[in-house]
């Protein structure tokens, strides 16, 4: 495609010393819908996530085989605090100058990941120097008074020394990567929250709990005047830490964005079914769905929330990327495990008009059956996606784009695309007729796409799938199928490979475990 490999020419210019200039990314927002803005149009992000202590100089090299294996567009990395600022107010850019050059070379865009005031709930990745000085740089209380591993969101030493140091980290990202754009997105903190309490019970936490909810943010919310209990009741102590959290996390930003306004995000480690504890079964303050509402209103630095969704059942995970997918926020999947059954709901995300979908670990583990098994699913998604990744985005942005993804036990779906509907199969032969009760794929690893191009003209692709377009008859005519290549995009072009006709469209149009994308002519008589 052509922007693709306009990227891959800035890479050889910036290799040759010379300035490349690319338009920065951001986030758009149209009609409740949203697209990230990379090079000047709609990108989706196929990301790779490295573990957490691999993106050091001397580790990253090892990295990149993996990241390969999956054709990735995007890499996610870790910016560690501890290492940015190991002195106060001295900041070292060795990894994230490594970080950026490395991806260029490697023709990959890049997600940083500030690992700051919280990383899972916790503050193991704040500076010696700060871990070191619980007087200036308080921690979190519980209920008996007792420390935690989080730092106060209520103490300003800790907040103004976060966002000094992300300030610094953005102001050098600019100088560093502000013509070329390698880095697409920033997150703030890594699934923020506190492990061990509900809230933070420090003196200035409970004066501020003891009053009353701020205007606006009641006002936002829709709720009366008063305190945070006369408000929410039993869930006053994790709405009030949400609230603490989301406005530290906001202030940050902020501070970032005022030296280089990139899209920033937080992620969300969830509120998983049967998981009702904040503080103990997930971390208390961030954004889970049930105070999503407070975080909006209370985090405008923040451009949307993503979700770090370690699931391989299709009902949660639909679930949860429902429960996102809003008017106000992007689906986006932060984070999902390495595992070949969440595969296929990379393209459930996108019929949600999701941004991107990020795979957590890919790196230097042990290269078992079902490590392999998992780098062929998502591989094979990122290969098929990754050659037209450009219109993907577009008719998501567009509400152009429609999937089907098979759940067990259902082994056909159907989409409505105007005057034309496709009736998707999973587990039908590849060519003949169905039998009458499908048995669906034994790994219920169905899934397909299609972007309606005009109303008789769709791109297709699937795994695992056959579909067949049929026309709404409400005027009597007949469907057909005029006209079904296959090809590839090319510089943004259309290049047709051959024509499917005969076995090949007699019996549904099928696609099996090689990546295939058609684009399909459909008629009437």
């Amino acid at each position: 495609m052509f922007r693709v490999r306009l990227w891959a020419g800035c890479i050889g210019i910036l290799l040759a010393s010379q300035a490349c200039a690319t338009e920065q990314p951001r986030l758009v927002q149209q009609q409740g819908r949203f697209a990230l803005f990379v090079d000047g149009a709609p990108y989706t992000v196929m990301a790779a996530q490295l573990h957490n202590s691999s993106a050091w100089p001397e580790i990253l090299p090892s990295t990149w085989p993996s990241v390969e294996a999956l054709h990735a567009n995007t890499l996610e990395a870790p910016v560690y605090w501890e290492q940015f600022e190991p002195q106060p107010g001295h900041f070292d850019t060795t990894n994230i100058d490594a970080l950026i050059d490395q991806s260029r070379q490697h023709g990959v865009r890049l997600i940083l990941l500030w690992f700051g005031s919280w990383k899972n709930g916790q503050m193991h990745y704040v500076p010696t120097w700060i871990k070191n000085d619980p007087v200036h740089y308080p921690r979190a209380l519980d209920e008996h008074g007792e420390p935690v591993e989080d730092l106060s969101p209520y103490a300003d030493a800790n907040l103004q020394a976060d966002k000094t140091a992300f300030a610094a980290l953005m102001h050098h990202l600019k100088q560093k990567d502000g013509q070329q754009h390698t880095v697409i997105l920033v997150q703030v903190e890594n699934e923020p929250g506190m492990i061990g309490t509900i809230r933070d019970h420090g003196a200035a936490a409970n004066a501020l709990f003891n009053d009353k909810l701020p205007e606006q943010l009641a006002a936002s919310l829709h709720k009366p005047t008063g305190t945070w209990s006369d408000v929410f009741s039993a869930d006053a102590d994790e709405m009030f830490n949400a609230y603490g959290v989301a406005r530290y996390i906001d202030q940050v930003a902020a501070a970032g964005k005022a030296e280089y306004s990139l899209p920033m995000y937080v992620n969300a480690w969830l509120r998983y079914k049967g998981k009702h504890l904040p503080g103990y079964d997930y971390p208390s303050g961030g954004a889970t769905w049930n105070v999503l509402d407070l975080w909006k209103a209370s985090a405008s630095h923040i451009d949307f929330v993503g979700t770090d969704l370690y699931s391989t059942d299709y009902n949660e995970f639909t679930k949860v990327v429902d429960q996102y997918a809003r008017s106000d926020n992007p689906a986006w999947i932060s984070e999902t495990g390495y595992e070949a059954g969440n595969a296929p709901y990379f393209f459930h995300v996108l019929a949600k008009g999701g941004i991107g979908f990020s795979i957590f670990g890919v790196d230097n583990d042990e290269d078992t059956p079902k490590r392999q098994a998992a780098t062929a699913a998502h591989a094979r998604n990122f290969q098929l996606v990754g050659a037209m990744q450009r219109q993907v985005a577009q008719a998501a942005f567009d509400g152009q784009l429609f999937a089907a993804v098979e759940q067990p036990g259902q082994p056909q779906k159907t989409l409505d695309l105007g005057r034309w509907q496709a009736r998707v199969s999973f587990g039908a032969p590849m060519w003949g007729d169905a039998p009458a009760e499908l048995p669906g794929n034994p790994s219920a690893d169905g899934h397909l796409l299609i972007i309606r191009q005009s109303a008789t003209e769709f791109l297709v692709a699937g795994i695992n799938a056959r579909v067949e377009f049929e026309r709404h008859d409400d005027d009597h005519r007949h469907g057909q199928l005029l006209r079904v290549e296959q090809g590839s995009f090319v510089n943004g072009q259309w290049q047709v490979k051959r024509l499917w006709n005969g076995d090949e469209t007699d019996y549904g149009l099928n696609f099996g475990t090689q990546p295939t994308m058609l684009r399909v002519t459909v008629g009437s008589y």
